[in-house]
């Protein structure tokens, strides 16, 4: 009996030992399994993914802590899965114990969820339809969009003439507008093939998508495809969104191009054009106010027309697009993702 009491100390220092020596494994390697305790059931922990709104969610799976997880704070890891979204972070908490005794869990932390670029936010920059839009449409119905008005010769008329909702091409959803060739059948004859939305007065911004598959856009003569107006009537005074000579904004035939395009002051143009048979992201800042006007294209600015027009031309009060061809040749126009807004909306 003496010689088992002298012993006894050293078999549990060893095993004291061990524990630790297996508590130190199980932290470097991210386990939450705790080991040799007696019997005690802890839960999993649960790791959550943070995640800006809209942008993605992180998701993970639970961790689990063995029976003999310990009473005082040990925990299981949450081990996530790989979370989607920009700035997806989960990280895995702690789970709680109930009953354990000597038993060690060692809590993980979770890793960092994949991003993915392209997602826009809800409610945000590039989201579809801004809570203070004027107007916004992917022309997802074959009505005529809400707020849109047609007019031909000054006077109101089917607007399915020049325009029809297209399920062929589109940009998002599932269809888009596209503007009809004046030398199809059944069209107006007329042209000015536009409509006109609600904008907020004096000053706005506009976001749309536009494409067309026989010729560049620039690649003509003075043409119209969109246009800030100071009414909804076929001629009613407008800052144009328009091709001279390339892409320029058009006033009265006074008109603005990209820097270095245009007609060129040493002779000679330079066009600014963009490739058909493929959607350009066109963002505008009409300010009748201030007298400029703003074009970016693709996310990159082109136009920064400062005393533009050379005096006011009247309160602005709608956005029309379409086309309005005044030197042609003719063409079919396509637009998706309009939107019209007292901010700039960005491309989705």
């Amino acid at each position: 009996m003496r010689h088992f009491a002298l012993n006894s100390p050293s078999i549990f220092i060893a095993a004291a030992s061990a524990a630790a020596l297996l508590v130190a494994c199980s932290s470097d390697s991210g386990s939450s399994n705790g080991q040799a305790g007696a019997a005690g059931a802890g839960t999993a922990g649960a790791s959550a993914g943070a995640s800006p709104a809209g942008a993605g969610s992180g998701s993970s799976a639970a961790g689990n802590a063995s029976a003999g997880s310990s009473a005082a704070g040990a925990a299981g890891s949450g081990t996530p899965a790989a979370g989607s979204g920009a700035g997806g972070a989960p990280v895995g908490t702690a789970g709680a114990s109930t009953g354990g005794a000597a038993g060690a869990g060692v809590a993980g932390a979770g890793v960092a969820g994949a991003g993915v670029a392209g997602a826009p936010p809800a409610g945000g920059a590039g989201s579809a339809c801004p809570a203070d839009a004027t107007f916004c449409s992917g022309f997802e119905t074959t009505a005529l969009p809400t707020g849109a008005v047609y007019k031909v010769n000054a006077a109101p008329g089917e607007w399915t003439r020049d325009f029809e909702v297209d399920t062929t091409v589109f940009h998002a959803g599932k269809s888009s507008l596209r503007t009809k060739s004046g030398s199809e059948t059944g069209t107006s004859g007329s042209a000015y093939r536009m409509l006109a939305v609600p904008a907020p007065s004096g000053a706005f911004w506009v976001r749309f998508y536009i494409q067309q598959s026989e010729l560049d856009l620039g690649g003509a003569d003075h043409n119209v495809f969109a246009s800030a107006s100071i009414s909804d009537e076929p001629n009613g005074a407008s800052i144009e969104f328009a091709e001279d000579v390339g892409i320029a904004f058009n006033t009265s035939d006074a008109v603005r191009w990209p820097t270095g395009f245009g007609r060129l002051t040493a002779g000679g143009t330079k066009p600014y054009s963009l490739p058909k048979g493929m959607w350009h992201c066109i963002e505008i800042s009409f300010d009748g106010q201030a007298r400029q006007q703003q074009l970016f294209i693709n996310g990159m600015q082109q136009i920064d027309a400062k005393d533009y027009p050379a005096a006011s031309i009247g309160t602005l009060k709608n956005f029309k697009f379409g086309f309005n061809q005044l030197h042609g040749p003719a063409r079919k126009v396509w637009y998706d993702d309009v939107v019209v807004a007292p901010t700039r909306i960005k491309c989705l």
